[in-house]
C-alpha cells in the first residue's frame, strides 16, 4: 500500500517510520512535516494510506482532509483523545492516541488491510464487467458489452460504444493491461475490438457497425484462433 506520513513532530515521524518498516505491505512514498506540503503531493499522486497528525501549524490534519479532492484510507494521530470524535465524523479508518506504539499501530493496520481488501474486491467486481470514463466533468459508466472498440489516436484513445464516443488520455497497451473482459482483443497496434460486435472478417480487416478496422499480420493468428470457424 502506497503510504505517506504527515506530522510536524520529528520524534513521532521516526516512531511511525519504524512501525511502517515492520509492516511489509507498506510502501512508504513520502514523509511530510506540514499539511500544505502533503496536500501539494496528494494533488499530483494517489495513495492508499495516510497517517495524519491532527494538530499542526498553518493547516491542521482535519483541514487537509477537507481540502483533498479524494480520500485515501486515513489513520489520524493526536495526543488529544478528544479528536477521536472528529475521527468518527470524518469516517477515517482509525484513530491512534500518541505516542504511537507498535502494538497499537499493528491493530490499526489490521483495520486498514481489512478495508483495503473490501475495496479491492469491489474494484475487481467492477473491473470484470464495466469501466468508467471521464466526460464533461462526470464519470460515465460503460458496460463492456456495450463497447464496440478502442482506437488509439496520438496520445489519446477513442472509446466507441453503442451510446457514442468518449476520448481518454493514455496508451492502448496500458489500457489493454487493465481490461479483464475476455472478448476484448487487440487486432492492430491502434485497435482493440469487442469480438462480440464483429459483423464480418475479410482478408486483413474486420467490420464493426460501419467501421472497417485493420488487422495486422502479427495479430491475425490470434484473431482467427479466437473465433469459432467451421
Amino acid at each position: 500500500m502506497k503510504t505517506i506520513l504527515v506530522d510536524d513532530n520529528l520524534m513521532e515521524i521516526e516512531a511511525l517510520r519504524n512501525c511502517c518498516e515492520s509492516w511489509p505491505e507498506i510502501n512508504l512514498a513520502g514523509v511530510f512535516q506540514d499539511a500544505q506540503q502533503a496536500m501539494s503531493f496528494l494533488n499530483k499522486e494517489e495513495i492508499d494510506l495516510m497517517f495524519l497528525d491532527v494538530e499542526m501549524p498553518e493547516m491542521t490534519g482535519l483541514e487537509l482532509i477537507d481540502n483533498l479532492s479524494y480520500l485515501p484510507q486515513i489513520v489520524l494521530t493526536s495526543s488529544n483523545r478528544e479528536y477521536a470524535y472528529e475521527a468518527l465524523e470524518y469516517e477515517v479508518t482509525d484513530f491512534i492516541k500518541k505516542p504511537v506504539l507498535l502494538k497499537r499501530f499493528q491493530k490499526a493496520m489490521e483495520k486498514v488491510e481489512e478495508r483495503h481488501k473490501r475495496i479491492n474486491e469491489v474494484a475487481l467486481s467492477s473491473a470484470a464487467t464495466e469501466l468508467y470514463v471521464k466526460s464533461d466533468g462526470k464519470l460515465v459508466r460503460l458496460p463492456y458489452n456495450e463497447i464496440l472498440y478502442f482506437e488509439n489516436v496520438g496520445d489519446y484513445i477513442k472509446v466507441i460504444s453503442e451510446r457514442g464516443m468518449h476520448i481518454i488520455y493514455g496508451a492502448l497497451k496500458a489500457l489493454a493491461d487493465r481490461l479483464s473482459y475476455p472478448r476484448f482483443l487487440k487486432v492492430h497496434r491502434s485497435y482493440i475490438v469487442n469480438l462480440d460486435k464483429v459483423v464480418d472478417i475479410e482478408d486483413n480487416s474486420l467490420v464493426i457497425g460501419k467501421k472497417v478496422i485493420p488487422i495486422s499480420r502479427a495479430h491475425k493468428p490470434m484473431v482467427m484462433s479466437s473465433i469459432n470457424l467451421i
